[in-house]
Protein backbone atom coordinates (compact mmCIF):
# COMPACT_ATOMS: atom_id res chain seq x y z
CA UNK A 1 0.00 0.00 0.00
CA UNK A 2 1.37 3.27 -0.94
CA UNK A 3 2.10 5.75 1.20
CA UNK A 4 -0.30 8.86 0.42
CA UNK A 5 -2.95 5.50 0.40
CA UNK A 6 -1.67 4.59 4.09
CA UNK A 7 -2.08 8.80 5.09
CA UNK A 8 -5.66 8.79 4.40
CA UNK A 9 -6.51 5.56 6.17
CA UNK A 10 -5.03 6.82 9.52
CA UNK A 11 -6.43 10.33 8.75
CA UNK A 12 -9.92 8.93 8.24
CA UNK A 13 -9.30 6.69 11.30
CA UNK A 14 -8.23 9.22 13.71
CA UNK A 15 -10.68 11.92 12.78
CA UNK A 16 -13.43 9.54 13.30
CA UNK A 17 -11.91 8.32 16.90
CA UNK A 18 -11.79 12.36 17.60
CA UNK A 19 -15.32 13.17 16.26
CA UNK A 20 -16.36 10.86 18.79
CA UNK A 21 -14.46 11.20 21.88
CA UNK A 22 -13.88 15.02 21.61
CA UNK A 23 -16.78 16.16 19.30
CA UNK A 24 -19.27 14.41 21.12
CA UNK A 25 -17.87 13.51 24.21
CA UNK A 26 -16.57 16.33 25.36
CA UNK A 27 -17.82 19.18 23.48
CA UNK A 28 -21.57 18.30 22.32
CA UNK A 29 -22.57 18.62 26.36
CA UNK A 30 -22.74 22.06 26.09
CA UNK A 31 -25.24 22.21 23.36
CA UNK A 32 -27.09 19.35 24.85
CA UNK A 33 -27.19 20.97 28.72
CA UNK A 34 -30.53 22.72 28.56
CA UNK A 35 -32.30 20.10 27.56
CA UNK A 36 -30.89 17.58 30.45
CA UNK A 37 -31.20 20.15 32.62
CA UNK A 38 -35.04 20.52 32.13
CA UNK A 39 -35.30 16.48 31.95
CA UNK A 40 -33.67 16.12 35.04
CA UNK A 41 -34.77 19.22 37.14
CA UNK A 42 -30.75 20.45 37.75
CA UNK A 43 -30.18 23.48 38.67
CA UNK A 44 -27.88 25.56 37.04
CA UNK A 45 -24.69 24.97 39.23
CA UNK A 46 -25.48 20.95 38.72
CA UNK A 47 -25.67 21.62 35.07
CA UNK A 48 -22.06 23.48 35.26
CA UNK A 49 -20.56 21.14 37.62
CA UNK A 50 -21.47 18.27 35.37
CA UNK A 51 -19.61 19.92 32.57
CA UNK A 52 -16.34 20.47 35.07
CA UNK A 53 -16.94 16.45 36.34
CA UNK A 54 -15.51 15.84 32.70
CA UNK A 55 -12.90 18.03 32.54
CA UNK A 56 -11.54 16.69 35.74
CA UNK A 57 -11.85 13.43 34.46
CA UNK A 58 -9.52 14.04 31.92
CA UNK A 59 -6.89 16.26 33.94
CA UNK A 60 -6.79 13.24 36.50
CA UNK A 61 -6.05 10.69 33.82
CA UNK A 62 -4.09 12.47 31.34
CA UNK A 63 -0.69 13.39 32.83
CA UNK A 64 -0.35 9.42 33.57
CA UNK A 65 -1.09 8.54 29.39
CA UNK A 66 2.16 8.57 27.96
CA UNK A 67 3.85 6.81 30.86
CA UNK A 68 0.70 4.16 30.20
CA UNK A 69 1.44 4.21 26.24
CA UNK A 70 4.88 3.95 26.41
CA UNK A 71 4.36 0.51 28.25
CA UNK A 72 1.32 -0.96 27.22
CA UNK A 73 1.18 0.19 23.28
CA UNK A 74 -0.66 3.43 22.21
CA UNK A 75 -3.04 1.61 19.97
CA UNK A 76 -4.08 -0.61 23.15
CA UNK A 77 -5.10 2.87 25.04
CA UNK A 78 -6.76 4.27 21.82
CA UNK A 79 -8.93 1.42 21.71
CA UNK A 80 -9.90 1.69 25.19
CA UNK A 81 -10.47 5.31 25.46
CA UNK A 82 -13.09 5.02 22.44
CA UNK A 83 -14.96 2.08 24.32
CA UNK A 84 -15.15 4.14 27.36
CA UNK A 85 -16.43 7.13 25.93
CA UNK A 86 -18.74 4.62 23.88
CA UNK A 87 -20.07 3.48 27.05
CA UNK A 88 -20.08 6.98 29.24
CA UNK A 89 -22.45 7.84 26.32
CA UNK A 90 -24.52 5.59 25.99
CA UNK A 91 -24.95 5.01 30.34
CA UNK A 92 -25.80 8.48 29.69
CA UNK A 93 -29.15 8.21 27.31
CA UNK A 94 -30.16 5.90 30.51
CA UNK A 95 -29.54 8.52 33.56
CA UNK A 96 -32.29 9.36 35.80
CA UNK A 97 -30.32 11.68 38.54
CA UNK A 98 -27.40 13.92 38.61
CA UNK A 99 -25.76 11.76 40.52
CA UNK A 100 -25.24 8.87 37.49
CA UNK A 101 -25.71 11.68 35.12
CA UNK A 102 -22.11 12.91 36.96
CA UNK A 103 -20.37 9.32 37.05
CA UNK A 104 -21.42 9.32 32.98
CA UNK A 105 -19.28 12.66 32.42
CA UNK A 106 -16.26 11.47 34.44
CA UNK A 107 -16.26 8.28 32.63
CA UNK A 108 -16.68 9.99 29.53
CA UNK A 109 -13.70 12.55 30.46
CA UNK A 110 -11.06 9.57 31.47
CA UNK A 111 -11.98 8.03 28.17
CA UNK A 112 -10.66 11.02 26.69
CA UNK A 113 -7.58 11.48 28.33
CA UNK A 114 -6.86 7.57 27.45
CA UNK A 115 -7.30 8.24 23.67
CA UNK A 116 -5.94 11.67 22.24
CA UNK A 117 -2.12 11.27 23.40
CA UNK A 118 -1.66 8.07 22.14
CA UNK A 119 -3.51 8.45 18.86
CA UNK A 120 -1.20 11.58 18.30
CA UNK A 121 1.12 9.12 19.36
CA UNK A 122 0.22 7.08 16.25
CA UNK A 123 0.41 9.70 13.62
CA UNK A 124 3.11 11.47 14.60
CA UNK A 125 5.27 8.17 14.81
CA UNK A 126 4.48 6.80 11.34
CA UNK A 127 4.04 9.83 9.14
CA UNK A 128 7.10 12.39 11.19
CA UNK A 129 7.36 14.37 8.03
CA UNK A 130 4.00 15.05 7.74
CA UNK A 131 3.16 15.35 11.73
CA UNK A 132 1.56 18.91 10.81
CA UNK A 133 -1.28 17.81 9.23
CA UNK A 134 -1.91 14.49 10.76
CA UNK A 135 -2.67 16.14 14.41
CA UNK A 136 -4.57 18.50 12.21
CA UNK A 137 -6.88 16.08 10.92
CA UNK A 138 -6.92 14.76 14.74
CA UNK A 139 -8.08 18.01 16.06
CA UNK A 140 -10.60 18.92 13.10
CA UNK A 141 -12.61 16.17 14.82
CA UNK A 142 -13.68 18.51 17.41
CA UNK A 143 -15.43 21.02 14.96
CA UNK A 144 -17.05 18.51 12.95
CA UNK A 145 -18.58 16.71 16.23
CA UNK A 146 -19.88 20.17 17.57
CA UNK A 147 -21.23 20.37 13.95
CA UNK A 148 -23.29 17.28 13.93
CA UNK A 149 -23.95 17.68 17.29
CA UNK A 150 -25.65 21.27 16.47
CA UNK A 151 -27.23 19.78 13.33
CA UNK A 152 -29.08 16.70 14.83
CA UNK A 153 -30.51 18.34 18.59
CA UNK A 154 -33.03 20.60 16.78
CA UNK A 155 -34.44 17.31 15.00
CA UNK A 156 -34.06 15.35 17.72
CA UNK A 157 -35.91 17.66 20.32
CA UNK A 158 -38.49 17.81 17.69
CA UNK A 159 -38.91 14.15 16.98
CA UNK A 160 -38.97 12.96 20.45
CA UNK A 161 -39.85 16.26 22.06
CA UNK A 162 -37.89 16.78 25.81
CA UNK A 163 -36.25 13.16 25.64
CA UNK A 164 -34.38 13.82 22.13
CA UNK A 165 -31.23 14.15 23.79
CA UNK A 166 -31.26 10.40 25.04
CA UNK A 167 -31.41 9.83 21.99
CA UNK A 168 -29.05 11.59 20.50
CA UNK A 169 -26.81 10.12 23.46
CA UNK A 170 -27.67 6.65 22.36
CA UNK A 171 -26.48 7.42 18.11
CA UNK A 172 -23.71 9.15 19.67
CA UNK A 173 -22.26 5.61 21.73
CA UNK A 174 -23.33 3.50 18.68
CA UNK A 175 -21.15 5.89 16.22
CA UNK A 176 -18.24 5.52 18.95
CA UNK A 177 -18.15 1.98 19.31
CA UNK A 178 -17.70 2.09 15.05
CA UNK A 179 -14.98 4.38 15.74
CA UNK A 180 -13.29 1.82 17.92
CA UNK A 181 -13.76 -0.82 15.51
CA UNK A 182 -12.11 1.23 12.46
CA UNK A 183 -9.91 2.22 14.52
CA UNK A 184 -9.05 -1.36 15.68
CA UNK A 185 -8.64 -2.12 11.83
CA UNK A 186 -6.52 0.78 10.73
CA UNK A 187 -3.92 1.66 13.33
CA UNK A 188 -1.12 -0.01 14.45
CA UNK A 189 1.32 1.12 16.96
CA UNK A 190 4.23 3.05 15.24
CA UNK A 191 8.60 1.53 15.24
CA UNK A 192 9.71 4.28 17.38
CA UNK A 193 13.21 4.02 18.79
CA UNK A 194 14.59 3.62 22.42
CA UNK A 195 16.05 5.70 23.92
CA UNK A 196 19.17 4.01 25.54
CA UNK A 197 21.08 7.63 26.15
CA UNK A 198 19.57 8.18 29.53
CA UNK A 199 19.98 6.59 33.08
CA UNK A 200 16.43 4.96 34.22
CA UNK A 201 16.03 6.52 36.92
CA UNK A 202 16.24 9.73 35.91
CA UNK A 203 15.30 9.82 32.25
CA UNK A 204 11.34 10.68 32.73
CA UNK A 205 12.92 13.86 35.37
CA UNK A 206 15.53 15.35 32.44
CA UNK A 207 14.47 13.88 29.54
CA UNK A 208 10.78 15.19 29.52
CA UNK A 209 9.77 16.81 32.93
CA UNK A 210 12.46 19.18 33.34
CA UNK A 211 13.69 19.46 29.63
CA UNK A 212 13.80 22.83 28.89
CA UNK A 213 11.95 22.92 25.56
CA UNK A 214 9.10 21.02 27.03
CA UNK A 215 8.90 23.27 29.74
CA UNK A 216 8.63 26.08 27.35
CA UNK A 217 5.72 24.42 24.93
CA UNK A 218 3.79 23.77 28.11
CA UNK A 219 3.68 27.12 29.67
CA UNK A 220 2.68 28.52 25.96
CA UNK A 221 0.38 25.90 25.65
CA UNK A 222 -1.04 26.86 29.34
CA UNK A 223 -1.47 30.62 28.38
CA UNK A 224 -3.84 29.47 25.39
CA UNK A 225 -5.95 27.11 27.53
CA UNK A 226 -6.04 29.59 29.68
CA UNK A 227 -7.15 32.09 26.69
CA UNK A 228 -9.17 28.94 24.76
CA UNK A 229 -12.65 28.84 26.66
CA UNK A 230 -13.16 32.67 27.34
CA UNK A 231 -14.71 33.68 23.95
CA UNK A 232 -16.51 30.28 23.59
CA UNK A 233 -18.62 31.43 27.27
CA UNK A 234 -18.66 34.86 26.44
CA UNK A 235 -18.63 36.08 23.23
CA UNK A 236 -22.59 35.19 22.22
CA UNK A 237 -23.59 36.74 24.94
CA UNK A 238 -21.58 39.97 24.37
CA UNK A 239 -23.09 39.94 20.52
CA UNK A 240 -26.38 39.72 21.94
CA UNK A 241 -25.66 42.74 24.28
CA UNK A 242 -24.49 44.32 20.72
CA UNK A 243 -28.41 44.24 20.12
CA UNK A 244 -28.24 41.44 17.09
CA UNK A 245 -30.90 38.94 17.39
CA UNK A 246 -30.56 34.88 18.59
CA UNK A 247 -30.87 33.35 15.38
CA UNK A 248 -28.08 35.97 13.53
CA UNK A 249 -26.20 35.67 16.85
CA UNK A 250 -26.24 31.94 16.05
CA UNK A 251 -24.86 31.61 12.65
CA UNK A 252 -22.35 33.99 13.68
CA UNK A 253 -21.12 31.59 15.94
CA UNK A 254 -21.46 28.86 13.49
CA UNK A 255 -19.07 30.35 11.42
CA UNK A 256 -16.63 30.01 13.93
CA UNK A 257 -17.18 26.12 14.37
CA UNK A 258 -17.30 25.44 10.57
CA UNK A 259 -14.35 27.21 9.87
CA UNK A 260 -12.42 25.54 12.47
CA UNK A 261 -13.11 22.13 10.65
CA UNK A 262 -10.49 23.51 8.16
CA UNK A 263 -8.04 24.92 10.49
CA UNK A 264 -6.13 22.38 12.04
CA UNK A 265 -5.73 20.82 8.38
CA UNK A 266 -4.57 23.61 7.23
CA UNK A 267 -2.19 25.28 9.74
CA UNK A 268 -0.35 21.71 10.01
CA UNK A 269 0.26 21.42 6.33
CA UNK A 270 1.48 24.96 6.85
CA UNK A 271 4.05 24.44 8.92
CA UNK A 272 5.09 21.10 7.53
CA UNK A 273 6.20 23.60 4.83
CA UNK A 274 6.97 26.99 6.95
CA UNK A 275 8.23 25.56 10.09
CA UNK A 276 5.71 25.08 13.44
CA UNK A 277 7.60 28.13 14.75
CA UNK A 278 6.90 30.43 11.97
CA UNK A 279 3.13 29.03 11.73
CA UNK A 280 2.56 28.96 15.45
CA UNK A 281 3.45 33.11 15.36
CA UNK A 282 0.89 33.82 12.53
CA UNK A 283 -1.65 31.70 14.33
CA UNK A 284 -1.68 33.35 17.85
CA UNK A 285 -1.52 37.25 15.72
CA UNK A 286 -3.89 36.35 13.73
CA UNK A 287 -6.09 35.00 17.23
CA UNK A 288 -5.61 38.04 19.35
CA UNK A 289 -6.75 40.45 15.97
CA UNK A 290 -9.70 38.36 16.00
CA UNK A 291 -10.55 38.73 19.55
CA UNK A 292 -9.42 42.87 19.34
CA UNK A 293 -12.04 43.12 16.44
CA UNK A 294 -15.27 42.86 18.14
CA UNK A 295 -14.13 45.60 21.07
CA UNK A 296 -13.30 48.04 18.61
CA UNK A 297 -16.43 46.88 16.04
CA UNK A 298 -19.29 45.66 18.14
CA UNK A 299 -21.60 45.48 15.41
CA UNK A 300 -22.17 42.68 12.87
CA UNK A 301 -19.69 42.58 10.45
CA UNK A 302 -17.09 42.72 12.95
CA UNK A 303 -18.30 39.80 14.94
CA UNK A 304 -18.24 38.09 11.53
CA UNK A 305 -14.90 38.50 10.76
CA UNK A 306 -13.45 37.98 14.44
CA UNK A 307 -15.46 34.60 14.10
CA UNK A 308 -13.90 33.76 10.63
CA UNK A 309 -10.18 34.32 11.45
CA UNK A 310 -11.27 33.00 15.63
CA UNK A 311 -12.51 29.81 13.69
CA UNK A 312 -9.72 29.04 11.03
CA UNK A 313 -6.97 29.80 13.97
CA UNK A 314 -7.51 28.58 17.31
CA UNK A 315 -7.67 24.59 16.11
CA UNK A 316 -4.85 24.86 14.54
CA UNK A 317 -3.30 26.82 17.40
CA UNK A 318 -3.83 23.76 19.22
CA UNK A 319 -2.40 21.14 16.71
CA UNK A 320 0.70 23.51 16.20
CA UNK A 321 1.64 23.41 20.06
CA UNK A 322 0.88 19.64 20.04
CA UNK A 323 3.10 18.91 16.95
CA UNK A 324 6.26 21.10 18.67
CA UNK A 325 5.84 19.32 21.98
CA UNK A 326 6.42 15.92 20.02
CA UNK A 327 9.81 17.73 18.13
CA UNK A 328 11.58 18.97 21.54
CA UNK A 329 12.47 15.52 22.52
CA UNK A 330 13.49 11.70 21.58
CA UNK A 331 10.94 10.06 19.75
CA UNK A 332 10.46 7.72 22.90
CA UNK A 333 9.44 10.45 25.20
CA UNK A 334 6.59 12.13 22.76
CA UNK A 335 3.69 10.60 24.07
CA UNK A 336 5.12 11.50 27.66
CA UNK A 337 5.83 15.10 26.56
CA UNK A 338 2.34 15.43 24.80
CA UNK A 339 0.38 14.18 28.25
CA UNK A 340 2.74 16.70 30.13
CA UNK A 341 2.26 20.11 28.32
CA UNK A 342 -1.56 18.95 28.16
CA UNK A 343 -1.95 19.05 32.22
CA UNK A 344 -0.99 22.81 31.61
CA UNK A 345 -3.54 23.03 29.03
CA UNK A 346 -6.16 21.67 31.17
CA UNK A 347 -5.73 23.82 34.27
CA UNK A 348 -5.24 27.08 31.75
CA UNK A 349 -8.60 25.82 30.78
CA UNK A 350 -10.28 25.51 34.22
CA UNK A 351 -8.83 28.80 34.89
CA UNK A 352 -9.87 31.28 32.26
CA UNK A 353 -13.85 31.38 32.46
CA UNK A 354 -13.67 31.89 36.27
CA UNK A 355 -11.36 34.63 35.81
CA UNK A 356 -12.95 35.87 32.78
CA UNK A 357 -16.42 36.10 34.35
CA UNK A 358 -14.59 37.71 37.64
CA UNK A 359 -13.26 40.52 35.23
CA UNK A 360 -16.79 40.85 33.38
CA UNK A 361 -18.62 41.87 36.78
CA UNK A 362 -15.69 44.45 38.48
CA UNK A 363 -13.87 45.31 35.40
CA UNK A 364 -16.06 46.83 32.50
CA UNK A 365 -17.87 43.89 31.28
CA UNK A 366 -17.33 41.61 28.88
CA UNK A 367 -14.76 43.52 27.15
CA UNK A 368 -12.46 43.05 29.63
CA UNK A 369 -12.67 39.49 29.16
CA UNK A 370 -12.04 39.48 25.62
CA UNK A 371 -9.15 41.77 26.55
CA UNK A 372 -7.85 39.35 28.99
CA UNK A 373 -7.65 36.46 25.98
CA UNK A 374 -6.09 39.05 24.06
CA UNK A 375 -2.96 39.39 27.06
CA UNK A 376 -2.60 35.70 27.23
CA UNK A 377 -2.38 35.42 23.40
CA UNK A 378 0.37 38.00 23.10
CA UNK A 379 2.41 36.48 26.26
CA UNK A 380 2.53 32.93 24.47
CA UNK A 381 3.36 35.16 20.97
CA UNK A 382 6.44 36.44 22.92
CA UNK A 383 7.19 32.82 24.05
CA UNK A 384 6.43 30.89 20.74
CA UNK A 385 9.83 33.33 19.60
CA UNK A 386 11.92 31.47 21.88
CA UNK A 387 11.12 28.14 20.86
CA UNK A 388 13.73 27.03 18.17
CA UNK A 389 16.24 28.78 20.86
CA UNK A 390 15.84 25.87 22.59
CA UNK A 391 15.93 23.04 20.57
CA UNK A 392 19.12 24.89 18.39
CA UNK A 393 20.32 24.73 21.90
CA UNK A 394 19.63 21.30 22.53
CA UNK A 395 21.00 20.05 19.42
CA UNK A 396 24.24 21.81 19.87
CA UNK A 397 24.84 19.88 23.25
CA UNK A 398 24.24 16.63 21.47
CA UNK A 399 26.51 17.49 18.89
CA UNK A 400 29.16 18.41 21.14
CA UNK A 401 29.13 14.96 23.21
CA UNK A 402 29.41 13.36 19.70
CA UNK A 403 32.67 15.18 18.65
CA UNK A 404 33.76 14.59 21.89
CA UNK A 405 32.80 11.12 21.81
CA UNK A 406 34.25 10.80 18.63
CA UNK A 407 38.00 12.67 19.23
CA UNK A 408 38.51 10.15 22.49
CA UNK A 409 37.95 7.53 20.27
CA UNK A 410 40.65 8.75 17.52
CA UNK A 411 42.93 9.07 20.50
CA UNK A 412 42.24 5.66 21.77
CA UNK A 413 42.83 4.07 17.92
CA UNK A 414 46.26 6.06 18.22
CA UNK A 415 47.24 3.63 21.18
Amino acid sequence: MGQEQQIWRYAFASAMVTISTLGFGRMSYGILMPFIKESLSLTYEQAGLLGTSTSIGYLGMVFFVGIFATKWGSKRLVILGTLLVACGLLYLSWITSYLTCLAGMVLIGIGTALTYTPLVNIVVGWFPQQRGMMIGFLASGIGIGTLISSSLIPLFTTWFSISGWRYLWLLFGLISLLSALVAQIILRDPPIPLCRTAKKDDSLLRGVYLHKGVLLVAIIYGFIGFAYLIPQNFLFSFILEARIDRYSAGQIMALGGFMSIFSGPLWGTVSDKIGRKKSLLITLFLGAIAMLIPIIFPVRFGFLISQFLWGITIVGMLSLIQASSTEQIHPSYAPIALGYVTVYFAVGQLLGPGLGGWMIDHFGGIPSALLLCDGLLLLAFLLSTQLNKEVAKERMILKRVHDSSESEELKLNKY
